[in-house]
């Protein structure tokens, strides 16, 4: 059932409801809470995006194994580089060039809140309410509202696209298919795995009108992909090809293989760990929410089910396919409550209506302060305190990271000084290249092997065991003499392959 009771169309779809205002005030502040409280939710957000803006700015960036390869597109650096260079030009010594492009992000996934509303306004009040405060609150809506990465942005496009193609099978209204259009080509080119599952909502609202939809729409998703292709232009690379490479890296030579392989059920598996009992509001919201959009339904099944076929499988990975289960779930959830209280009402009484948002509210904020979703708020935190530690050290002129596990770990972006960085893996590195560097960034259980006259400063997760302590930093008096050399960060990247 596409419409219902209270559907509303035309000239209705435009009024702001003073509700929906209050819902985006609300998704804001939480959004901005948010963005102030994290650093990042994968490495990407930094290595693939924000640290090419940086590099854009400054000229100088740590370039990984996929920078090299070719196979990121420049679309999204280029989206947040205003964000990094405007905090870098306010900020220049400091950390709001990282913090913009959170903030911008969150500010552009308000309009999953507006699409929640549109979806849910199209049956009641009640509905459109329950939807935009689920988008608003629920806690994996709200998180991954904030990363700058291509999982996240992507899904900020699609949602509304998908909001505009419903308007555009109610309505007929040419501009709704156009932009509907240009939004799902430009989320399906920022994560170029979510084309499959995309097929379904747009063969859906295109239907057999080849003269009319087909043109539109196809013309909308064209302005989205043409945006890709220019922003790689700009950067001279060839139209697509990124796509190429990243097919062949990862599916030819299998390089994504090396950051783990999982089975089938996987995602099953981690939504069943991740929504715990939630559950038992989710699934039967769900089958009342699916009777309502049974297009949204397939697509978010389509989304698992590719992404189940791929061997490298990763959470963020699947987050429109959460977010449509999420949003038809609340949307349906209006209608189990009024199935449960069987008086053939056409709205639930307020004091039932707001006990079902405060439990909606109650479930995200338990979900987020539990495993597995704690985690997600302290990653980055420990990397970010030990770069920022190395950057306000008195006279800093040099930075080395010593047999950190993680490669990369330097970023310069997050380190936001113009002096030189090493990777070094050993004691006899250490001790050729100790003139080079006077901080050095390293495991406690390897700064016993630094020259002797690098001094303990600290460690970055006070909480953790000390056996645990990952990045700790190391100070040695006096200047620096020299440059990186064989040891500078991106030709040790390039030696070792990372």
């Amino acid at each position: 059932m596409i419409g219902g009771p209270g559907s509303t169309k035309g000239g209705a779809w435009r009024r702001i409801d003073p509700a929906l205002l209050w819902l985006l005030l609300l998704a804001a502040v939480i959004r901005l809470s948010i963005a102030l409280l994290t650093v990042y939710h994968h490495p990407d957000e930094i290595w693939q995006y924000i640290e090419p803006a940086y590099g854009l700015v400054t000229g100088d960036w740590v370039r990984t194994w996929d920078i090299r390869l070719g196979i990121r597109s420049w679309l999204i650096p280029l989206a947040i580089l205003p964000s990094v260079w405007l905090g870098h030009a306010i900020d220049p010594a400091g950390e709001l060039h990282l913090l913009l492009p959170r903030l911008a992000t969150g500010l552009a996934s308000l309009g999953v809140v507006w699409s929640a509303w549109s979806f849910g306004a199209r049956i009641t009040r009640q509905h459109a309410i329950a939807a935009a405060f689920v988008a608003a609150v629920w806690v994996d809506i709200a998180y991954f509202g904030v990363r700058p990465s291509s999982g996240s942005l992507a899904t900020l496009a699609i949602l509304p696209s998908l909001a505009l193609l419903v308007r555009f099978r109610d309505a007929g209204r040419g501009q709704d298919a156009v932009l509907a259009g240009f939004l799902l080509g430009l989320g399906c080119i920022s994560r170029f795995p979510l084309g499959p599952a995309l097929v379904i909502p747009f063969l859906w609202a295109a239907r057999f009108d080849f003269r009319k939809s087909w043109p539109l729409l196809l013309g909308g998703a064209a302005g989205g992909v043409l945006v890709d292709v220019f922003a790689n232009a700009i950067m001279g690379e060839w139209p697509l090809l990124w796509i190429y490479n990243n097919v062949f890296a990862n599916v030819v030579a299998n390089r994504s293989h090396a950051y783990g392989l999982e089975p089938a059920t996987w995602y099953l598996q981690v939504l069943a760990w991740q929504w715990q009992f939630a559950f038992v509001l989710i699934l039967p919201s769900l089958v009342f929410g699916a009777k309502r959009y049974p297009v949204l339904l397939a697509t978010a099944l389509a989304v698992i089910a590719v992404h189940s076929g791929i061997g490298h499988k990763e959470y963020r990975f699947i987050l429109l396919g959460v977010m449509l289960l999420v949003l038809l779930a609340a949307i349906g959830s209006v209608d189990l409550l009024q199935w449960l209280a069987r008086k053939g009402q056409n709205a639930v009484p307020k004091r039932r209506f707001a006990l079902l948002l405060v439990l909606w509210l109650a479930l995200s904020v338990h979900l987020g302060a539990v495993q597995p979703f704690a985690v997600n708020w302290t990653i980055g935190q420990a990397p970010l305190k030990a770069l920022r530690t190395a950057r306000l050290v008195p006279g800093v002129c040099g930075v080395a990271t010593y047999r950190i596990r993680d490669v990369p770990f330097m970023s310069r972006a997050m380190f936001n000084r113009d002096v030189p960085a090493l990777l070094l893996d050993g004691p006899i590195s250490a001790s050729l290249a100790q003139s080079r560097y006077n901080v050095a960034i390293a495991p406690i259980e390897h700064l016993g092997e630094l020259p002797q006259a690098y001094r303990f400063a600290g460690c970055m997760s006070p909480r953790a065991p000390l056996f645990e302590q990952q990045y700790c930093v190391a100070v040695r008096p006096g200047p620096c003499t020299g440059s990186a050399g064989v040891f500078d960060y991106n030709r040790q990247l390039i030696a070792k392959d990372l």
